[in-house]
């Protein structure tokens, strides 16, 4: 085979399946502009990953540095009860315990530490022996009162009396009796700043956040600073509380960034920490990579795309000159309908597809009453106007896509009703003929020589009739049987009755 005969056959192939060409081209630039955007995804999820190991690991030395903190406070605490309850410590002077007690409380993040009585009066602290401070309404003492096994509590956030009503959390634990009522609370207080200069330290970025939050909501400290206080109730924070750590993309319901948030609960208290880089700061580095190469390859994508395609409507032309050719051979020129050529292949499929799905197949028989006297009395002008009238009445009661109507000769047409049964079948009729009869059909500017109908309907079944041609003949004669009952009437006849018959 010469490359001549190779290249004609391809070329033919080409005309006869020209959206076939251009769909394969244009699944080529697509597939180009698919490598470069899979290429560029896994840029940004490498950058995105990358962020979060980052996050993942400032969190955990995040956590770490809270957690050795409560754990330094809570051998403090424990070391303050232990020494209470000796009674050599109890029988010394105040000022004596008191410099035995707090003289080497750590002062780097302790900013108050004491303990009280059984009503919540300040005993003694490292601040001084302030006994006009009464505790009794802070939830750390209430919870303390109420059971004997809590162990370490962290408080709620409240303003320090004693100290100007500067934000603090208080760690505290029960002190008991010797038999074992309760005797008061030992308390170490750490001021929000604490946790503000930890989280100063950090950088994630010029729109990135670091928080420290409780699980009720409360936000401690963040990093930048909100300007009033903020309680989060979003159902991104949500996520937080029903986990101990995990990473989200999500939009800031405070300032509507959207951010990449990395948390982890600090262990054993209802604090979480939040390191959340935003995401544009995360792909600032990869976006002029992602503009060159998605630029790059949408140019040559389209340019590809745009020569097949150019390619592809060259041959349009032809093609659809060959299936307006084949669709003028199929359609009546004078009312639009299909022919009768379209009519018998629309009735061999519907057929044969009424035997597989055991449906039913309803044929209309219509015919314009005395159209020969109609058009020796107006003209054959005013004639094809009526048949056009006629044509146009049909179509709007008949608006199924799977429906057919043709003009099955002269004056007569035809209506195919797939899956429709007698009784829909003879109100699409009575619908027809009696717009007719009208005279003026809907949607008419001016009216027509007035004129009638008679119809004839059949309706099969699977296996009744047993051909399409007695179907066929049944709704002629039934339209036969409506002209001979004087015209502008609509008969049916059931197929499975007549074939009883």
């Amino acid at each position: 085979m010469s490359v001549s005969t190779s290249t004609g056959k391809l070329a033919a192939w080409a005309g006869r399946h020209l959206l076939i060409v251009g769909i394969l081209g244009t699944l080529m630039a697509l597939g180009v502009m698919a490598i470069s955007t899979a290429t560029l995804l896994a840029a940004r999820n490498e950058a995105v990953e990358h962020a979060h190991e980052t996050s993942r690991n400032v969190t955990a030395v995040l956590v770490s540095n809270i957690a050795r903190t409560f754990e330094t406070s809570d051998n403090s605490l424990r070391t303050l009860i232990a020494a209470l309850s000796k009674p050599a410590v109890q029988n010394l002077d105040p000022k004596s315990r008191h410099d035995l007690l707090f003289d080497d409380t750590p002062a780097e993040y302790f900013t108050g530490m004491g303990f009280t009585d059984s009503q919540g009066q300040l005993i003694d602290g490292c601040c001084g022996r302030t006994h006009h401070w009464n505790f009794s309404d802070r939830d750390y003492f209430t919870v303390h009162r109420q059971s004997a096994n809590v162990g370490l509590y962290l408080s709620a956030v409240y303003r320090a009396r004693s100290r100007g009503g500067v934000e603090a959390i208080a760690l505290s634990r029960r002190i008991n009796r010797g038999d074992g009522s309760f005797g008061g609370v030992a308390v170490v207080a750490i001021d929000l700043d604490y946790f503000t200069q930890l989280l100063s330290r950090l950088d994630v970025g010029p729109h990135g956040v670091t928080a420290i939050v409780r699980v009720d909501g409360t936000v401690l400290a963040r990093n930048p600073p909100l300007t009033k206080a903020q309680l989060l109730t979003s159902s991104n924070f949500k996520r937080m509380v029903n986990q101990d750590s995990g990473f989200y993309a999500a939009r800031s319901s405070i300032d509507g960034i959207v951010r990449l948030y990395t948390f982890q609960r600090v262990p054993g208290t209802p604090l979480i920490a939040v390191v959340a880089p935003a995401e544009s700061d995360v792909l600032a580095g990869s976006r002029r990579m992602s503009w060159m190469v998605g630029i790059s390859a949408a140019f040559i994508s389209a340019a590809f795309c745009a020569v097949v395609w150019l390619l592809a409507f060259s041959l349009r032309a032809h093609v659809k000159a060959q299936a307006l050719l084949t669709e003028l051979t199929r359609t009546d020129a004078l009312t639009g309908l299909k022919n009768r050529r379209a009519l018998d292949e629309f009735l061999a499929l519907e057929w044969a597809r009424l035997h597989r799905n055991d449906s039913c197949l309803s044929l209309l028989f219509i015919d314009a009453d005395n159209f020969k006297q109609y058009n020796d009395r107006h003209g054959h002008a005013q004639g094809d106007i009526a048949l056009k009238r006629l044509s146009a009445c049909i179509k709007r009661h008949v608006r199924r896509l799977g429906d057919l109507t043709a003009r099955y000769g002269g004056e007569e047409f035809v209506v195919a009703l797939p899956d429709t049964d007698e009784a829909a079948a003879m109100r699409i009729a009575e619908a027809i003929r009696c717009e007719v009869e009208s005279g003026r059909p809907h949607g008419s500017s001016a009216a027509v020589p007035p004129f009638t109908v008679s119809i004839g309907g059949a309706t099969g079944r699977r296996g009744s009739p047993s051909t399409l041609a007695e179907l066929t003949n049944s709704a002629d004669s039934a339209l036969y049987a409506a002209k001979r009952h004087g015209r502008n009437t609509v008969v049916f006849a059931n197929a499975v009755a007549t074939e009883r018959l």
